[in-house]
């Protein structure tokens, strides 16, 4: 599948952009299915007493942010966006635009569709089940519904893939295209205007990955990682605005300074936790982050830089 989507992606830019809508659709149609379904025809169980909440302790703690990493999972893409600025018409519009209706599209779906789980079955058995959305749609619709529910979640799981690689191959290109990264990631087919060599850069990477885990250990190493990147986009935003008061910036960061501290505490707290709870693959993962410094400041040398300046003349 990773080879299919690289391959659609290189094809054609506007046919990876219809494929994604496709994809999306299918996704948000299969939630209101959950939802709608639920509401109409699933019979409200018999919840049960909930079990006692535990005092706040480092215990408690860490279960929220072990939970929290599939559900860093589920959310995550509202930054995938600004891989794709440089092709969007009006970005500092229509960016914004896209980020906050996407959120509150994916909250307000997500949030719904648990309402429903908490309806439909019993506490102790959404505790229990691995399958919770196909066990709800199983309890109105039968084993067939559920069935295809799950081959729409499949899609969908293709829908999340298909995005990755449409906008992570715009990281090495521009890159590549800045002379920080290897020359042939910045290879642009004349035609099609897709940038091949990156793409084909990402989807080895993310077939060689694809073997080396579960699906689990896999997205817990991804959470790890860019959660890493966010905590430094954070940092970023305070140092640069404390460093360039006076810079030009077209959008704000509403709350300042509050807003991006409490988003790097989280992070780090994130972070933290991922790498106590899986330190082998967590360091294997931070190991391949840190060896792209002194690549980078070699890409970045002055001298080589002239080099490359002399060699465009």
């Amino acid at each position: 599948m990773v080879v299919i989507v690289t391959a659609v992606n290189c094809f054609s830019v506007k046919l990876s952009g219809a494929i994604q809508v496709l994809l999306t659709s299918l996704k948000v149609c299969a939630i209101l299915v959950i939802v709608v379904g639920g509401f109409l025809f699933g019979a409200a169980g018999t919840s049960g007493a909930a079990p006692p909440v535990p005092s706040l302790g480092l215990g408690t703690i860490g279960a929220l942010l072990a939970a929290l990493v599939p559900a860093m999972w589920a959310y995550n893409g509202f930054n995938d966006l600004g891989d794709l600025g440089e092709e969007i018409l009006q970005p500092q519009r229509n960016i914004p635009r896209a980020i906050i209706l996407g959120l509150l599209t994916v909250g307000g779906l997500y949030l719904a569709a648990n309402v429903i789980y908490f309806r439909v079955l019993p506490f102790e058995r959404i505790a229990a089940s691995r399958h919770v959305a196909s066990d709800v749609v199983e309890s109105f619709a039968g084993r067939r519904g559920a069935t295809g529910l799950t081959l729409a979640m499949a899609l969908c799981a293709l829908g999340a893939l298909h995005v990755v690689v449409l906008t992570g191959a715009r990281i090495p290109y521009a890159m590549a295209r800045d002379g920080v990264f290897f020359r042939f990631a910045e290879r642009m087919h004349p035609s099609r205007r897709t940038p091949t060599g990156a793409l084909v850069f990402l989807g080895s990477i993310a077939a060689l990955l694809t073997l080396t885990g579960t699906f689990e250990e896999l997205y817990s190493l991804f959470v790890f990682a860019v959660w890493i990147f966010f905590a430094l986009t954070a940092i970023a935003l305070l140092r640069l605005r404390q460093k360039e008061p006076n810079l030009i910036r077209p959008y704000r960061a509403l709350g300042y300074p509050w807003t991006p501290l409490i988003f790097l505490s989280a992070a780090v707290a994130l972070t933290v936790h991922l790498w106590m709870v899986r330190p082998i693959r967590s360091s294997l993962g931070l190991a391949v982050i840190l060896l792209g410094i002194p690549l980078f400041y070699r890409w970045h040398s002055p001298s080589r830089n002239a080099v490359e300046v002399r060699k465009q003349k």
